[in-house]
């Protein structure tokens, strides 16, 4: 019988493509639903609210990366098979209450933390659009991309990005539009960011050597390459984060109905830490640690209480790039 710990990678093996699709399907949905003369019309009269809530994305948008990390969580249901001894057939229940209560929750996870690129990234584009005068177009253009002719959607700005990865978008435009900072572009020979297009080094190289900014075109160009890097870095994160997360709350709750089940005395849970670049020690502490099904770990360095690796509770500190899984170990009862 497969073990556990690869059950849980041959589940995300599988998921995380699917995961990123839906993700990649989601901003287009985003993009093209739009109302892009409202957005126009909020940069005019400087309605800020306004704007921010024209470039959030809808639980409409997001249905299809809701419906992808619905089927990985069903699939870790699905992968957790009845062990030697327990008499009666088990299958999970996807449509239990319970199941259906975690794929509600994870939905409204969702729009809360994909919604928006963050209000402060569109304040200090909307800022700087004022004090350049550039233009309430091009102002848009930097908040919600450009249409592609090839395809004729909507691509690039900071629409779909986290706060984080927004905030780099616009620190990269004001570098290269102010000659007294373009030098901070690069940190040593290499920029400064890594999700930076190298194409552009010897010209954004020319501009510092002749200590002017950037012309607005070539600023927009650059900008917009990085954004494009910047989604693409994001989609990769959340499916392999997503991934995660959806089998352990599947597995989480197969095992919870099997518990149900007259003949199951006790469920344990064991946490069984993965090898990575850069461990967290905490994680790292925890591999080997047993407790009762219903038990939380031991808390993490921050307070964190977890119920089993990538629980949402302890939000994406203990989730992005964590490899951990948890072992479970049913036992029954005598006769």
């Amino acid at each position: 019988m497969i073990s556990q710990h690869a059950q849980v990678r041959a589940l995300v093996a599988k998921q995380r493509p699917l995961i990123r699709r839906a993700f990649e399907d989601a901003i287009r949905q985003a993009h093209a639903s739009l109302d892009y003369a409202a957005l126009l019309e909020a940069i005019r009269f400087n309605d800020f609210n306004r704007a921010v809530e024209l470039l959030r994305i809808d639980a409409t948008a997001l249905f299809p990366l809701e419906e992808a990390i619905r089927t990985a969580m069903i699939g870790g249901g699905l992968a957790v098979v009845a062990p030697r001894g327990l008499s009666g057939a088990f299958g999970f229940n996807g449509r239990h209450p319970r199941a259906e209560r975690i794929i509600a929750e994870m939905g409204a996870r969702l729009v809360t933390e994909m919604g928006s690129p963050g209000v402060e990234p569109i304040r200090a584009l909307l800022l700087a659009g004022q004090q350049q005068g550039i233009g309430t177009e091009r102002v848009a253009r930097q908040l919600a991309g450009t249409i592609n002719r090839a395809t004729g959607i909507r691509e690039g700005g900071i629409m779909g990005l986290d706060a984080p990865r927004a905030a780099r978008s616009v620190a990269v435009r004001e570098m290269l539009a102010d000659p007294a900072r373009i030098a901070e572009y690069f940190k040593g020979g290499k920029p400064r960011y890594t999700s930076t297009d190298r194409r552009f080094d010897a010209m954004v190289r020319r501009a510092i050597r002749d200590g002017k900014a950037l012309p607005a075109a070539d600023v927009d160009k650059i900008a917009k390459a990085h954004d494009a890097r910047l989604l693409k870095a994001r989609g990769k994160t959340i499916a392999e984060n997503e991934a995660f997360t959806a089998q352990a709350q599947g597995r989480r709750e197969a095992y919870t109905q099997m518990r149900d089940m007259p003949d199951v005395e006790v469920i344990t849970k064991t946490w069984q830490h993965a090898s990575a670049k850069d461990p967290r020690p905490d994680h790292k502490r925890m591999d080997g640690v047993t407790v009762n099904f219903d038990d939380p770990f031991p808390p993490m360095d921050d307070g964190s209480v977890l119920q089993y690796p990538h629980d949402p509770a302890g939000g994406a500190a203990h989730s992005i790039n964590c490899r951990c899984t948890v072992i479970y170990r049913p036992k029954f009862r005598k006769g």
